[in-house]
């Protein structure tokens, strides 16, 4: 008898289905640009607050061609910092801005510029483009989005009641916190933004939020509204990557939805930094609760670190 017909005679074994965490929906090109544009939106006011003494010390600058975007730091090496926002998003991208772009960050002294894609980013072989020059897939961060719909009234992230002294307290960061919370965000990226992150305290569109126990700051977010949309970041430190517990997040995270809500926001964009590949695990069951859906993975290259094989 041959290999062939014992192998025939094993159980067949069906593949194992996996439900995610959170509610997945495959979105429009239109709401997919609705999705980066918030985002842009939010980084084109974060550049324009600069302090231009601070942006000449590092040197910083945002710049655009049409609707393309994308940003420079020539001392900073931070992914958002040195990246392309928004190629093939709003209208096709062409291999002349792909090398008019790396040409650029060559000119700057910028060793790993980032270019993102999407599922809806054209032309499709954009990613070829980008693998022919060097580039190289350095993972991604999963879209995640929601509309206006009210949560529920209770809280859905209540603190422990069996440990009252440790309860978690959101504060509205203010121009005389302003110190206490860059300090903060800088400490955990190790960045030296503080000045920068100041000038955004009490600027229209802003709001920003501190998560403090026992009187000291324990986790950060951020909210910009444009419009009728908000985009949720400047988030520290990063569950599943500077921290452990996602819980802090998650408290966070409903405050946003509960003032962006009543601040007139139809469209709330943040993202998933940790992903996982069967999409569960605590961050997808937070947002999921908070009536986000996931979007897309938006994937990012740029070149590997020199350091690397």
């Amino acid at each position: 008898m041959s290999t062939a017909a014992l192998s025939e005679l094993q159980p067949v074994v069906p593949p194992q289905t996996h439900v995610a965490e959170i509610a997945i929906e495959e979105v429009s090109r239109d709401i997919s640009r609705a999705i980066e544009r918030a985002e842009v939106a939010a980084w084109l006011d974060l550049y324009e607050a600069a302090p231009a003494d601070f942006r000449a010390q590092q040197g910083l600058s945002i710049a655009s061609d049409g609707d393309l975007v994308w940003t420079t730091c020539t001392t900073i090496p931070f992914i958002h910092f040195n990246c392309v926002k928004n190629i093939g998003v709003d209208s096709p991208a062409t291999e002349e801005q792909v090398d008019s772009l790396l040409a650029h960050y060559r000119d700057a002294g910028i060793m790993r510029p980032w270019f993102y894609t999407n599922p809806h980013t054209a032309p499709s072989r954009l990613r070829c483009w980008l693998e022919a020059r060097g580039l190289q897939h350095q993972g991604g961060w999963e879209r995640i989005y929601r509309d206006a719909t009210p949560l529920q009234d209770e809280p859905l992230f209540p603190a422990d009641p069996l440990i009252p002294v440790d309860d978690p307290v959101i504060e509205e960061v203010t121009p005389k916190t302003a110190s206490e919370w860059a300090s903060f965000i800088d400490a955990n990226y190790r960045l030296p933004t503080s000045p920068w992150l100041t000038a955004l305290v009490g600027r229209k569109g802003w709001r920003h939020y501190m998560l403090k126990r026992k009187g000291a700051v324990a986790a950060v977010r951020s909210l910009f509204i444009s419009g009728s949309a908000a985009w949720s970041g400047i988030d520290a430190p990063v569950p599943g990557i500077m921290a452990p517990s996602f819980d802090l997040d998650a408290m966070l995270g409903e405050r946003l939805v509960r003032d962006g809500i009543a601040a007139g926001a139809k469209l709330f964009v943040a993202d998933i930094e940790a992903p996982l590949p069967d999409r569960d695990g605590p961050a997808y069951r937070n947002y999921d609760r908070l009536g986000f859906k996931l979007a897309y993975l938006r994937n990012h290259y740029s070149y590997l670190p020199a350091t690397s094989s």
